[in-house]
């Protein structure tokens, strides 16, 4: 869950401007302050795996970056439910919530089709589905599935189980490209882990063990590689461009038998757009994994607060995720933003002999800038919210830029009402907008174009509903494909975007 409070503080050169009868009221120039609060779900057990209930937050050590910082807000929330902290101290942490409160969780199912078998991962979704009853009324879930090249959004948010049954269905219908794949990895798993053992008895140096593994590693299909390369971030993605509802935030990634042997470095894009957005990550492997891969798996679960699935257990996949997501400590504390990109580590420690804590392990301070492209790969990925389409976009001719590469002219039209309006030193006005690019090709591939900041310069104060009209030129692939912009929309908040088809 987020807690965001937007402060507005005027700028000393504040400027108001008259307007026509019937135009959209002028923006007056504003700074922003953003005190955004960093949620922290810990998940509290002992020694045999039971939840700890009952903690204050005295018990409990915040540190970020290895400095204890203060806990601003605590609240236990246990089965989906506020609960009244017990002796809580004068002028202690805030509750975000009141006692006996229903938190919503958000399940952000994510089926990846690239890497699964059909019957196994039939098999878990269809558990899954059965599942769906043990919904609390204040959770939502969405479901997404990732054939190799694309997103399709088999759900959007709701709570709505019928509508999720069906999303389910659907699910089970679509084409699992996974047989070749795991029968790829699973085979070098085999000859890694026999690698290992020849290593070991016959005692080889660390350069004849580096060979033989390279050897090894080489015999996998470049397009197993290169698959795993697509589908680990469309994961991050669809974390970081799927915005959800207010309320815990948890994955399901369903997938059917990564090698992690192949690019273990990989998860760390799972689990920075994770730490990022406040997901708890809960993996779910359909094809029985090897110990290897339940290390790796058990790695970014762990760094999020989520928990490996075992799809083996008697208890069913969500019965697992819906038991262990229900109940947790909700720390928040309130970070001196900068906007600089910087990671910073989050740690929880337990005051209390014998308790251990399971909670996220970082969060990211965005710039605008960042946060801005991702605005872009969420229209991408998903499209864009019509009321939000309000960019006119220009692509001129393209003209040779070195091997296989084009540059483009672009004129991109802004409604006036979504800009800061500053006074420049003649008289006139100058409007700055941060504009993000994302391009896809006809075969999925993505890539996000550098950032710029454009600039126009306007004699007088536009009237009525008009267009500032900002050119650029961006530096393409000379292949076809769909470009995505975004831009701020200072006015209203949010982004505003449009769409171009390039073909060369």
């Amino acid at each position: 869950m987020t807690l965001r409070v937007r402060l507005l503080r005027l700028v000393p050169i504040a400027l108001f401007l008259s307007s026509p009868a019937g135009a959209a009221e002028p923006t007056v120039i504003t700074d922003s302050i953003d005190v955004r609060v960093v949620n922290v779900e810990v998940v509290a057990t002992d020694a045999k795996g039971q939840r700890v209930r009952g903690l204050p937050a005295s018990d409990l050590r915040l540190l970020v970056d290895g400095k204890e910082v203060p806990i601003e807000f605590f609240t236990e929330v246990a089965e989906g439910r506020t609960v009244e902290a017990q002796g809580k101290a004068e002028g202690g942490p805030a509750a975000p919530l009141p006692p006996a409160e229903d938190v919503g969780r958000n399940f952000l199912v994510f089926v990846d089709d690239s890497f699964s078998i059909a019957s196994q991962r039939d098999a878990v979704l269809g558990k899954m589905q059965e599942d769906l009853k043990r919904m609390r009324p204040a959770d939502q879930m969405a479901v997404l599935a990732f054939d190799g090249t694309k997103i399709d959004v088999l759900s959007p948010w709701t709570a709505d189980t019928s509508a999720l049954a069906r999303a389910y269905e659907a699910a089970r219908q679509r084409k699992a490209q996974g047989d070749l794949k795991l029968a790829q990895h699973r085979s070098m798993e085999r000859d890694i882990s026999s690698a290992d053992e020849v290593a070991e008895s016959q005692e080889l140096t660390a350069k004849e063990y580096g060979f033989l593994i390279g050897w090894l590693e080489a015999r996998v299909s470049p397009e197993a590689r290169s698959q795993l390369g697509r589908t680990v971030p469309a994961i991050a993605a669809a974390l970081r461009a799927f915005p959800a509802p207010p309320g815990r935030k948890v994955m399901l990634m369903v997938s059917g038998g990564w090698s992690f042997k192949v690019a273990p470095q990989l998860l760390g894009e799972i689990l920075q757009a994770a730490n990022h957005l406040g997901y708890s990550v809960y993996p779910v492997d359909a094809a029985s994994p090897t110990p290897e891969t339940t290390r790796f798996l058990d790695g970014v679960a762990g760094l999020t607060g989520g928990k490996v699935v075992n799809v083996t257990l008697k208890q069913a996949p969500f019965e697992q995720v819906v038991e262990d997501s229900g109940s947790y400590y909700w720390l928040g504390f309130t970070p001196s933003w900068k906007g600089d990109d910087r990671g910073h580590l989050v740690k929880v420690e337990a005051k209390r002999t014998g308790v251990i804590l399971r909670a996220r392990s970082s969060f990211t301070d965005l710039s605008r800038r960042v946060e801005n492209a991702l605005q872009a790969e969420s229209v991408l990925l998903f499209g864009g919210s019509s009321d939000k389409g309000k960019l006119l976009v220009e692509l001129g001719e393209a003209r040779p830029a070195g091997r296989k590469m084009v540059e483009v002219r672009v004129t991109l039209g802004v409604p006036v009402e979504s800009l800061v309006l500053t006074p420049s030193d003649d008289g006139g006005y100058i409007a700055e907008i941060p504009l993000a690019i994302v391009a896809s090709d006809e075969k999925g591939g993505r890539s996000e174009l550098p950032t710029a900041r454009l600039r126009v310069a306007l004699r007088e104060v536009p009237s009525g509903h008009g267009y500032a009209r900002f050119r650029t030129t961006v530096k393409l692939r000379s292949v076809p494909q769909k470009l995505i912009f975004t831009v701020q929309d200072v006015g209203e908040g949010g982004a505003l975007w449009g769409e171009a088809a390039f073909k060369p």
